[in-house]
């Protein structure tokens, strides 16, 4: 089964024990400690690791992987994508998602007016926004105000647009 969720990427060799430096790309970085393995993709291959330490520095998560036991080993991962598959993605609350399931949605107001796909997710650190692409490029805040329904299986986010949003 492929991986398909990336929840971290590889920034550097930590230590002298083959650990890892990891920007975590997950609603929390706490989730490491829930995962044992992971796949990493090398262009078209794919590898499992079995996570054998986690700890968490500062925003970062340091990982200790069983396959890896030196520096050297560890730097051929630098920049490389920590991925998990779907299924080992524990479900959210009704009303939250993750970014994988935004992005790539077709946004059309309340109106029926097509705006394009949800291209990519900025985190502000309060409310995060979706930057919507087709001819030009729309940045709409995820709040209930504006964003009205999500439908997965349809691939549709319905949004109502405040005044001078679309502008």
């Amino acid at each position: 089964m492929p991986a398909d969720i990336v929840v971290g990427r590889i920034l550097s060799p930590w230590g002298v024990k083959g650990e890892v430096k990891v920007l975590p790309l997950t609603y929390s970085a706490d989730r490491f400690f829930e995962l044992s393995e992971v796949t990493i993709r090398v262009d078209e291959l794919e590898r499992r690791l079995t996570i054998e330490n986690c700890r968490i520095q500062g925003k970062f998560v340091i990982l200790k992987f069983s396959e890896i036991n030196s520096p050297e080993e560890a730097s051929r991962y630098k920049g490389l994508e920590i991925l998990i598959t779907e299924e080992e993605s524990p479900p959210l609350p009704d009303g939250l998602y993750y970014h994988y399931q935004i992005i790539g949605l077709h946004v059309y107001t309340t109106e029926k007016r097509y705006l394009g796909v949800i291209d990519s997710i900025i985190e502000t650190g309060g409310i995060d926004v979706y930057v919507i692409k087709d001819d030009r490029e729309y940045m709409i805040p995820a709040t209930e105000e504006v964003i009205k329904e999500i439908d997965l299986e349809k691939k549709v986010m319905i949004i109502e647009p405040m005044e001078g949003l679309l502008q």
